[in-house]
């Protein structure tokens, strides 16, 4: 039986130390891809001697970057019936992650996607996610995400959703087409970079809660975060982080809602 055939799509902005890793681990699965796509945002180091001789490079279009944007602008390079979109400074360490993925994908009609986390040991499992458990923050990721593309073709990130376009696109997939995404477990998920960066989290807070869950703008919520500033075991720097996500949130209940 042939293998399922798809396509990887990456985006890249100054990765040469991180993307090798990438490709790497790509390449080290039993199923790896058949196609590479890259998505540059303007890289100025040696990022594109790291990607495989066939990729197909596409940069950025665009006055201000916007991983909406990139993804969809990549997404029109792909010619097979699934994509795995995934961050450059991510690697998949269990080579048996992705077909183990692809087969769930092929034989579930219920399931629009699957996304690969650091949790479990070797052995290969899933979480359903579906529209009882979504919480705004366990749908599908796109640090490691493969999707059917017909559902992508039919309804793309949007735009105007400027961080967390994962979530905000997995709330239409669970809430309006009734369906689930598969959360992989054992796959051994690695983050490559040195650390996961204080302003996208912010922003990818902020967009769930304007987009995904605006109870997040309401009393408890905000009560929450309030907590989670003044709280003892808190950090300095996540002090700040939820002081500023408190900001934003105030601001757009209040001021600009």
């Amino acid at each position: 039986m042939e293998p399922i055939r798809y396509c990887a799509l990456i985006r890249t902005f100054n990765s040469q130390r991180t993307l090798p890793a990438t490709i790497a681990s790509l390449a080290g699965q039993s199923v790896p891809p058949v196609h590479y796509v890259a998505v540059d945002s303007g890289s100025t180091d040696a990022t594109f001697d790291c990607l495989p001789a066939d990729t197909t490079l596409h940069r950025f279009r665009g006055r201000t970057f916007n991983y909406s944007d990139a993804i969809n602008q990549g997404l029109a390079f792909v010619e097979t019936d699934y994509v795995l979109v995934i961050s450059s400074h991510t690697s998949l360490l269990n080579p048996g992650a992705i077909a183990y993925a692809l087969d769930l994908l092929a034989s579930r009609n219920d399931i629009g996607a699957a996304y690969f986390c650091s949790e479990g040991g070797d052995a290969l499992d899933h979480v359903l996610i579906d529209r009882r458990n979504f919480d705004g923050f366990n749908g599908v990721w796109n640090t490691c995400g493969l999707y059917k593309m017909a559902l992508l073709r039919r309804r793309a990130f949007r735009p105007e959703v400027f961080s967390a376009e994962d979530q905000e696109w997995s709330r239409w997939l669970l809430e309006e087409q009734n369906l689930s995404v598969a959360r992989i477990l054992g796959g051994r998920m690695s983050y490559n970079a040195l650390d996961y960066p204080t302003e996208k989290t912010l922003k990818e807070n902020l967009a769930i809660a304007l987009f995904v869950r605006p109870d997040m703008l309401r009393l408890p919520y905000l009560l929450r975060t309030l907590y989670r500033i003044v709280r003892p075991v808190s950090t300095m720097r996540n002090r700040r982080m939820h002081a500023r996500l408190l900001f934003h949130f105030l601001y757009h209940r209040f001021v600009s809602p």
